[in-house]
Formats: C-alpha cells, structure tokens, sequence
C-alpha cells in the first residue's frame, strides 16, 4: 500500500510540516490575513453567517466561503487561533491532490507523471510559500482544479458527472472570490477544438454544439449557486450593500486595478523566481529542446500549455497585478515540467544539479553566517535571528550534489527537498522578528480590557479590523479621519471623553502621561493614548512619520 500511495502520503508529509511551522512561528499578518480573522469572528458574534461585517460595518469585498470555513472548524473544535490560518493550506494540500487526479486523467498510462506532479508544484519557490498563506486564491485555485479535472472527466471517460464536478467548482469557486473563477476555467473548456488533437470530444458528441451547451449548463448552475447566497445576502445586507455586491465589486476591481497597476510585462520579469529552482536547472531545459514541437502534437501538453498561456497573458494585459493572481494555473506549470522529464527521460548529472543546487548553498550559507559579519547595513534585529537553521537547505543542496541520483524519481525529489528546506529554514530563523514586529496579541488583549471597562476605543486613519480577532473584541473600533469616516479627532474625542484612541507612531514612544500602552509593529509603534489624562493636547494623536 506505501508503495502504491508513497507520493501522497510524502507530499502530505511535507505540506504538514511547511504549515505546521509556519503556524508555529508566523503570527497572522497585517493587514490582510488579520482582517480576514476579524471578518470570520464577527460572523461567529453576531450568528450571521449571510452577510459578512468589518467592525460592525458590512464587509462586501469578498464572498462568505473563506470565513464559513473558518466558522467550521471553530464550531467542531471551538474558537481557536490555529484553525483560521489552517483552512487556506487545506485547500492547498487539495489543490495537491486535484494536481495528482488531472495528470492521472491525462496521462493514464503514465502514473509516473501523476505521482511526481504534485511533488514539482510543492517544490515551486511561489507555491511553497503561498502554500503557508491564508489567502482567498488558494481556494480560487483549488475550484479551478476541480472545475478542470471535471472537464477532463468527460474528455478521458465520458463520464457525464464530469459537467457535474464542473458546475459545482464555479459555484464554490464564485463563493470564494467571486466571478474571476469564470476567467481561470473557460479559456480552457472553450479551446477544447484547440486541445483535443484525438477528436475524443468531437466524436463522443457528434459535434462541439453539445460541448458548448453543457459548458453554458454548468456556467448557469455555478451561477445558481453563487445566487443562492448572494440574492437572500443582498435583500437582507440592505441597498449599500446589494449594490456593492453586485455592481460595486466590479468597479472595486477596476480601482484595485489602478492601485496595483505595473506594466504589461511584469509577470514576465518575475516569473523565474517565482519558479525558482525549476527554471535554473539544466535538465529541464534539454527535456524541452529534446521534446521540441512535438509536445504541441500531444493532447496532454497541448491542455497544459493552453491552461497556462491564455491566462498568463490576459492577466498580463491587465493594468492591476498581483503575484497571487497566477496561483490557479501554476499547476498546468507542474504538470507540463514532469512530463518533460519523465517522457523524455534526459539523464541527470551532478553538473546539471549545480546551478540549483550550487545557488541554494550560497544562499543559505550567507543567510547563515551574515549577523556574525558586523554588516552595519543589516537591521539591528538581524543580528538576533537564529540562522543556524539555513544549515537546513544548506545541507539539502550538499547532498543533492554528492549523491548519485539516477532515474526519474530522485533528481525531481531533491529539486523539490531545496524549496521546501528553505521555506521552513526561514520561517524558523525569521520567527523571533516576526513575534516582535507582528504579533498583536499583547495589544489586541488590552484593547479587550479597556473596552470591558467602559473605554470607547477610536482608530486615527482607515482600520481593517487588525484587533477584532485577536483580542477577542465584541464592539467596534471607531475609525477617525478618514475618507469613508471623517469625522474629526477633535469632534470624536469631545464626544466620547472616556475614550482611549490607537495611532501609530514612527519615532519613539513619548515619555507621557498620557501613554497607556504601546507596542513595537514593523518599523514603528502602536501608541495607545487615554483621551483625560492628554488634557486637550491632541496633537499627539496625529499619525507620526520618521
């Protein structure tokens, strides 16, 4: 049986590891994954699990499924801190084995290539790391998955509850980060003619009249159920909020558009590290100059080659980028890289492995010993972070170099150990900075108090919840002069005189009386101030740069 299983139980080996350390010593970061907690625990509060709330307001940036999972472990197990960053990486580890299925359907006889595909999709540098992350593309990528391997189910077999699979994964797929699902699976369905050099779908329907339909069919059920929530949310939400979720998250795509707009040919700039340590090692590149054109004749590399280009390209053209936008199709990558090397089979050598390797090593080993060199340019926090544990990919890059590694197998399996070595390397050695710069418990359990005791609490600038959660907050944070809030310091503070109001400061916390409490975060200071004993001088209130 391990032998038979030997590649899901090693990956789900290894993603338990790279999340159960990154829990360990990440704590959740702001703003967004704080945010995120302080939307799930606000639908815990208040038992409204239809319309989701920010600080008492309704929340219309995102769908309910990322916070209704959260709401599920916590009421299976009950409130906890280690569920919420758990349920992202789930779809992760799902996304791992949805990879292993689709490269099964494609390549049948070839189990090779599903067993090592979700192996080659770990060891990437871009999902190794976001793989740790509570992050909505994760779930966008596991429905793309699902959708797709849907798709291939009807292709390979005929297997009509393929349009099933299909319809339900854009419906889950809208429910976590609304219509975008449709941009990550239609391409695809809709370049079957393209892809499907055996004719397997042609012949099975007589024509593509039949395959357009069921794809419409599946369109409109997905659709079904991402109404089945937004309709009753919207009626119940209020006018605001109906209209943001149906008209105004369009428009907000567009602004996020201009606010993260780079040039055309970004992603084009980062891709390779992102692919880091696939896309430096030579073995890969002789598999791809010895496959040629030929890949282009095969159905399966056709599909993965089709998957990722079109979309590659379209988010290329949009103004707004993000590194996370390209998590759905990064296991087309995967699967394409592993049938190269197992079909091709191009011996590996030690020379082959050097770069990689060779570069991982260096990397490491300066990581390592760099706060024992007295770089006056490193921060002074640097010189307290336990590097010792760069020894790990140190070593993973020694061995893979010495040993001998012959076949398919092992050379991909040490590619893939130098990743995810590292990964954990780093969030072990970066723990300590992390806990001083992020973690907000101390702060967030403070607030808890004086909100107990009578306190309002005021926020000066835009708040996105980053308390709510992590003290256990049951009552809002009033947000003061912002755009979205504009009332005044001043109006605020007269009316509300038993108050305490947060700011951040970037120099040094004052040596006042008015200083209940303050926190290190990033490069700066949570500053608590209590509104009696500031005796009218409010401009301590006012946010402080450098």
């Amino acid at each position: 049986m391990i032998q038979k299983y030997w590649s899901p139980l090693l990956f789900t080996f290894l993603w338990l590891i790279l999340v159960a350390v990154a829990i360990a010593t990440r704590p959740a970061l702001p703003v967004d994954e704080t945010r995120y907690l302080a939307v799930a625990w606000e639908m815990w509060t208040r038992g409204d699990f239809l319309v989701p709330h920010l600080n008492g307001e309704t929340y219309s940036h995102k769908p309910p499924l990322l916070f209704w999972a959260m709401n599920v472990g916590w009421a299976i197990f009950g409130v906890n801190d280690w569920w919420p960053p758990l349920v992202a990486p789930l779809f992760g580890l799902a996304c791992l084995f949805l990879t292993r299925a689709m490269a099964r359907k494609l390549w049948p006889d070839e189990p090779l290539i599903a067993d090592l595909s979700p192996l080659v999709l770990l060891g990437a540098a871009f999902w190794t790391v976001f793989t740790t992350v509570t992050m909505f593309d994760m779930l966008v990528a596991a429905c793309t998955l699902w959708g797709l391997l849907g798709l291939l189910m009807v292709w390979r077999d005929g297997d009509s509850k393929g349009w099933w699979h299909l319809g339900l994964a854009i419906g889950f797929g809208i429910l976590a980060k609304g219509p975008v699902i449709l941009l990550q699976i239609l391409p695809i369905a809709l370049l079957a003619p393209v892809w499907d050099c055996e004719g397997l779908v042609k012949a099975r329907f007589g024509g593509w009249k039949g395959w357009y339909l069921r794809i419409l069919l599946a369109v409109f059920g997905g659709a079904v159920i991402g109404l089945s929530w937004a309709i009753p949310a919207g009626i119940y939400g209020g006018e605001a909020y109906r209209n943001a979720i149906f008209w105004g998250q369009t428009a907000g795509r567009v602004v996020d558009s201009f606010a993260h707009a780079r040039a055309w040919w970004w992603y084009l700039a980062v891709i390779g590290p992102l692919l880091l340590p696939w896309v430096i090692w030579p073995t890969l590149w002789r598999s791809l100059r010895q496959a040629g054109f030929k890949v282009w004749s095969e159905t399966q590399s056709r599909f993965c080659i089709l998957w990722f280009v079109p979309i590659f390209v379209a988010f290329s053209l949009i103004s707004g980028k993000q590194l996370h936008y390209l998590l759905p199709i990064f296991p087309a990558f995967a699967i394409f890289l592993t049938r190269l090397f197992v079909q091709e089979n191009v011996s590996d050598s030690r020379l082959a492995r050097l770069i990689p390797a060779g570069l991982m090593i260096v990397v490491a080993g300066v990581l390592m010993v760099a706060p024992y060199l007295g770089l006056k340019k490193l921060p002074d926090w640097a010189f307290d972070l336990p590097t010792y544990w760069m020894i790990l990919p140190l070593l993973a890059g020694v061995v893979i170099l010495v040993k001998d590694l012959k076949g398919a197998v092992a050379p991909l399996l040490g590619m893939m150990s130098l990743m995810v070595s590292f990964v954990i390397a780093l969030h072990l050695s970066l723990a300590p900075y992390l806990a001083d710069s992020f973690d907000l418990k101390d702060i967030s359990r403070e607030i808890k108090t004086m909100q107990n005791d009578g306190y309002d609490v005021g926020f000066v600038g835009n708040y996105h919840g980053t308390f709510q959660f992590l003290g256990r907050l049951k009552n809002p944070i009033s947000e003061l002069a912002t755009n979205e809030h504009p009332i005044s310091i001043e109006d605020w503070v007269r009316q509300h005189p038993k108050s305490k109001v947060i700011t951040i400061w970037k120099q040094p916390v004052p040596d006042h009386k008015a200083v209940d409490f303050a926190q290190d975060f990033r490069s700066g200071n949570f500053i608590i101030f209590d509104v009696q004993r500031l005796a009218g001088d409010l401009s301590l209130l006012e946010r402080r740069g450098k």
